[in-house]
C-alpha cells in the first residue's frame, strides 16, 4: 500500500479498455430490463409455460443487475483515481467531470419520461402525476441535483434512485481517498488507506449483517455501500494494492451475511466482485469481447435510463391492438426489447456520446509531487 506513484503526466498513456467489465454492464442492463417486463402481470400466459426457475432467474431476479452496476462502479472509479493526488481543486473537477458525464442523458431521460407521462395521463383521462406524485418545481429541482429521495419526493422514473446513490458513492469515495492522503502527508501514517477504508468497510458491513436495518431502496449510500466497496477492493487486490486474502475475507463476510439474512443483493455483489477479481488475476479482462455484448455494454446507461416507460408503452398499445394471449405476449416482449435497445442506441449516439466527450474536456488537476497510496 505504500508503493510510490508519480502523478506527473507529460507522456500520454494508452487508453485501457476492460471488455469483461463492459460485458457485465450489458448483462446487468438487460437483466434489469427483463425484470421490469413484470412477468406476473404482463407475461402471465408465457410465465405459465416457462419453468418456474427460469422465470425467477431471468425475470424476477433481474433487479440484481443493480448490484452488478454498483460493484462495477466501485471497480471503475478505483481505477480512475488510482494515481490521483486529491485536493480541493481536484475534487471539484472530479465532481464536475462525473456530473458532466452522467447528467445530460439523465436530464433528457427525465424530459422524455415526463412527456410520456403527460401523454399517458391525457389518454387515460387522469391527473398528470408521474409515479403518483404531482410535478412541482421542488420535485423537478431535486431530481436535477440527484436529491429527490433525500427530500422525500418520488422518483419520476423507477430507476433513478440508483443514480442518486451512484453520485454519493463517487463523491464519498473521492473524499475518503483525500483523507487517506492527508493522513499520509500530514502525519506520515504507515497505512493511511487501510485506516480509512477498514473503518468504511466495517460500517458498510453492519447493514448486511443486520446490525442496522437493511433498506433495499435507501436514499443515502450507507446501506448498499458494501457493494461499491467490493468493486473498489476487487480492483485494488487485482493491482496488488490489497492482498487477496483481505478482499476474500470481506467478500466472504458479505456473502455469508447475505445467505443468513436472505439478502440476494449482498450475495450477488460478493459473487460479482469475486468473479471480476479472478478474471483479472487470470489475465482474462478481454473475455466476453463479443460484438453484440460490447454494444449492450456501450449503451447500457441509456438503456437503463429509458427502458421502463418504453416497456409500458409497448405492452399497453400491443395488448390494446392484439388482445391478451400467449402469442401477443411473446410478440410484445420481443418488440419491447427491440424498441428499448434501439431507443437507447439513438440516445447514446445523440446524447450520451457527446456528454462523454464533453466530460473529457474537464481536465483533472495534475500534481508534480509523488504520492503514496
Amino acid at each position: 500500500m505504500n508503493s510510490k506513484i508519480s502523478s506527473t503526466t507529460s507522456v500520454a498513456k494508452p487508453k485501457v479498455h476492460f471488455h469483461f467489465i463492459d460485458a457485465l454492464r450489458g448483462i446487468a442492463a438487460l437483466w434489469v430490463v427483463f425484470y421490469h417486463t413484470d412477468p406476473d402481470v404482463r407475461l402471465f400466459e408465457l410465465s405459465k409455460l416457462l419453468p418456474n426457475w427460469f422465470t425467477v432467474v431471468a425475470f424476477k431476479w433481474g433487479s440484481l443487475g443493480v448490484s452488478i452496476f454498483f460493484v462495477l462502479s466501485g471497480f471503475v472509479i478505483a481505477y480512475s483515481l488510482r494515481e490521483a493526488k486529491i485536493d480541493f481543486a481536484y475534487f471539484k473537477r472530479f465532481t464536475l467531470r462525473r456530473l458532466t458525464r452522467l447528467s445530460p442523458p439523465y436530464y433528457v431521460a427525465i424530459l422524455v419520461a415526463l412527456g410520456f407521462a403527460f401523454i399517458s395521463s391525457y389518454v387515460k383521462h387522469v391527473a398528470f402525476a408521474p409515479m403518483g406524485e404531482s410535478l412541482s418545481f421542488q420535485r423537478l429541482l431535486t431530481h436535477l441535483f440527484y436529491l429527490q429521495g433525500i427530500f422525500g419526493h418520488k422518483n419520476i422514473d423507477d430507476v433513478y434512485w440508483t443514480l442518486c446513490l451512484e453520485v454519493q458513492f463517487y463523491l464519498i469515495f473521492c473524499a475518503l481517498l483525500a483523507i487517506a492522503q492527508w493522513l499520509d502527508f500530514s502525519y506520515n501514517w504507515r497505512y493511511p488507506k487501510a485506516a480509512v477504508f477498514v473503518l468504511a468497510a466495517t460500517v458498510a458491513a453492519l447493514f448486511p449483517l443486520g446490525v442496522f436495518p437493511d433498506n433495499s431502496r435507501p436514499v443515502i449510500f450507507l446501506p448498499l455501500w458494501y457493494a461499491f466497496l467490493l468493486g473498489v477492493f476487487a480492483y485494488w487486490s487485482w493491482r496488488d494494492k490489497l492482498k487477496p486474502i483481505f478482499f476474500y475475507l470481506y467478500a466472504g463476510l458479505v456473502l455469508t451475511a447475505g445467505i443468513v439474512n436472505s439478502l440476494n443483493f449482498a450475495i450477488a455483489s460478493a459473487i460479482t466482485a469475486s468473479l471480476i477479481l479472478e478474471i483479472g488475476r487470470a489475465n482474462r479482462m478481454e473475455w466476453l469481447n463479443w460484438r453484440w455484448l460490447q454494444f449492450l455494454g456501450k449503451i447500457s446507461y441509456s438503456l437503463y435510463l429509458t427502458h421502463v416507460y418504453l416497456l409500458g408503452i409497448v405492452f399497453f398499445l400491443g395488448y390494446k391492438i392484439l388482445g391478451r394471449h400467449l402469442w401477443s405476449e411473446i410478440l410484445c416482449l420481443v418488440v419491447a426489447i427491440a424498441i428499448c435497445i434501439s431507443f437507447a442506441a439513438i440516445m447514446w449516439q445523440l446524447v450520451e456520446k457527446p456528454s462523454i466527450k464533453l466530460s473529457q474536456k474537464v481536465k483533472l488537476v495534475k500534481n508534480t509531487e509523488a504520492i503514496r497510496v
